[in-house]
């Protein structure tokens, strides 16, 4: 028991260093700038929202059950196994409920973090658009807590399920514990759904221990949960830096053909074909450029203040840049490379080439999208101008200066 205590303890401690290493290279000086005034002009567009929501307003209840919802799954559990664990810690497989316990409290913990913060930023709007009280607001907070409280035992029992349709089951649990809750809670009384959380948590609880004593873990579905939920972690750090464990699949993409031959176009340079190839048929290097200009494109449609949507622009333009520069080593370890009869600067500049059109097509999808939602003629011209001066900063002078020292 003592050394599942001190084996978990010792997990704990590598992947909070883990995690802390990846996080120092996140949030660097320019990030924090201007993530800074990202939220500040976030908080303000928020603020100028709920001026308007006087008297509450009939979507206020279903909006909030949308995010509670998905607030409730945010913070996976976290158990740290690892892949030789269904060999080495077989044997006290019916001592694992010792270890799973540690992992079960760190996940919620985490989650509460998350719950807390969610309940603070949506505090106002339960103010003001639900028409609710702090009191009333406070008993949902408690509800959020012991919700998640359900889901993390939750995912405890589904860890232990062998069959295919218990885990369903339990899926349909982890969803539909909140989805009632909040619905009680929001449309009847937050006594009543508070209830409900109790009366879910103290179950969840029962039932977790009935799987206890049965010591039987459902190995290979630990492994793959744990794989999963550190993957989401890797993807999420390869945004903003290199990550070794990500490793990248590579899609033939048949169908996006004429589009690489009119990037590439009739140059004798093969770099330029092999890069618009490369980043064409790399599963996250193509995965990240489509996220971010998807993911800019559907925050443009819900704000409207002008200088917000002008910072998304330029924070997905820049992400989706920094994140493409290292692919320029990608080919450094295959030796027929180097036999071609290509200079250095011939290949920089077949490079910035696929670079030039990758950026320049992302920033006119984001204009065409912020232009259309708030049609102004001092817009489209702001935007066009902010986004053509960091296109020119960026490729002829930031990356420049990159691509040489990974050149040198």
């Amino acid at each position: 028991m003592t050394d599942l205590n001190r084996l978990f303890a010792h997990r704990l401690s590598r992947h909070i260093g883990f995690l802390l290493k990846y996080l120092r290279l996140v949030f660097t000086d320019h990030f924090v700038i201007a993530l800074f005034f990202f939220c500040g002009a976030l908080g303000y567009a928020y603020q100028s929202g709920l001026k308007t929501l006087i008297n509450g307003v009939w979507w206020g209840p279903a909006l909030t059950l949308f995010v509670l919802t998905l607030t409730s799954q945010l913070g996976r559990l976290a158990t740290l196994i690892e892949p030789a664990d269904t060999v080495f810690l077989l044997p006290a497989e019916t001592k694992m409920h010792a270890y799973l316990r540690h992992a079960r409290n760190y996940s919620f913990l985490m989650g509460s973090l998350m719950q807390g913060a969610v309940w603070l930023v949506l505090l106002p709007f339960l103010a003001q658009g639900d028409q609710l009280s702090f009191t009333a607001a406070l008993l949902i907070l408690i509800s959020q807590l012991l919700v998640k409280f359900s889901v993390i035992n939750g995912h405890v029992r589904q860890a232990m399920l062998q069959t295919r349709q218990r885990r369903v089951q339990q899926l349909l649990w982890s969803w539909g514990v909140p989805v009632v809750t909040f619905t009680v809670a929001l449309w009847v009384t937050p006594w009543l759904g508070l209830v409900l959380a109790v009366v879910s948590a103290g179950w969840s609880q029962y039932q977790l221990g009935q799987h206890w004593q049965k010591g039987q873990l459902a190995w290979h579905q630990l492994v793959n949960d744990e794989a999963a939920r550190m993957m989401t972690l890797y993807r999420f750090f390869n945004l903003f830096t290199d990550v070794p464990q990500l490793a990248s699949q590579v899609h033939r993409r048949r169908y996006l053909d004429p589009v690489w031959r009119l990037m590439s176009g009739k140059s004798r340079n093969p770099y330029r074909l092999l890069f618009t190839r490369g980043l064409g048929r790399d599963g996250d290097a193509f995965g990240l450029v489509i996220r971010l200009t998807v993911i800019g494109m559907l925050l443009l449609v819900f704000i409207h203040n002008q200088w917000l949507s002008l910072l998304i622009m330029l924070l997905a333009v820049y992400l989706i840049g920094f994140q493409l520069l290292p692919f320029y080593r990608q080919y450094e370890g295959n030796v027929f490379t180097h036999l071609y009869p290509i200079s250095v600067q011939s290949r920089l500049q077949a490079f910035r080439h696929v670079l030039t059109i990758i950026l320049t097509g992302t920033a006119l999808a984001l204009v065409v999208v912020d232009v259309v939602v708030n049609w102004s003629w001092q817009r489209l011209g702001i935007d066009s101008l902010a986004l053509a001066l960091e296109l020119v900063i960026f490729i002829g002078w930031y990356s420049q200066l990159r691509l040489k020292k990974m050149a040198s």
